[in-house]
């Protein structure tokens, strides 16, 4: 799960930091995705959408690329992301995370983002401007097959929206057949 924190902390850090079938309609697929109300996809191959689309945030996420998309299990999986910080980022900002398996919360926590955006080689104070990033992560081998929802709300030291992003991974129940694992 660490991953799909760092995906989401990463995005986050680019503006302070589609697969179109993963926000596809799908009826006969349950675990696929939909692009919910008062979410907005983010231009890009990548399963990231940006989340309370209709409240003011203090970063604009311009692009977010995902290779491989969608992201394989045992694969290395980079992030490449493009973003406008307007107002200025300083220590004491904060990022909630909250990474969901189905109905279950995996992880709900929260981060400090200075201490955080070390991780894409940048640090606070974040001045306004464009901010490009890349990152790559490994996927580790044992994650389950399902679907994995992701939301990161990242606020300033004084409680101003900076960002809400939002990423829905879904890991095929097939891909662990061929390795023989789970059921028939």
């Amino acid at each position: 799960m660490v991953s799909f924190k760092n995906l989401c902390l990463s995005a986050l850090a680019l503006q302070c930091v589609a697969s179109s079938s993963l926000f596809a309609r799908d009826e006969q697929n349950p675990l696929k995705s939909t692009i919910l109300p008062g979410e907005e996809p983010v231009p890009g191959d990548s399963p990231v959408a940006i989340c309370d689309a209709s409240q003011k945030q203090l970063l604009t996420i311009d692009l977010v690329d995902i290779v491989p998309n969608p992201p394989a299990r045992g694969a290395n999986l980079t992030v490449a992301a493009v973003g406008h910080l307007h107002e200025l980022v300083e220590e004491g900002a904060y990022v909630d995370v909250d990474v969901r398996y189905g109905y279950i919360k995996l992880i709900s926590q929260t981060y400090d983002l200075c201490d955080e955006v070390g991780e894409v080689d940048l640090k606070c104070p974040l001045k306004p401007g464009e901010y490009k990033l890349s990152k790559t992560v490994e996927i580790p081998n044992e994650v389950p097959p399902g679907k994995y929802v992701v939301y990161a709300r990242a606020f300033t030291k004084d409680d101003k929206y900076l960002a809400c992003i939002t990423a829905t991974v879904v890991f095929d129940v097939d891909s662990w057949k061929i390795l023989g694992i789970g059921r028939d």
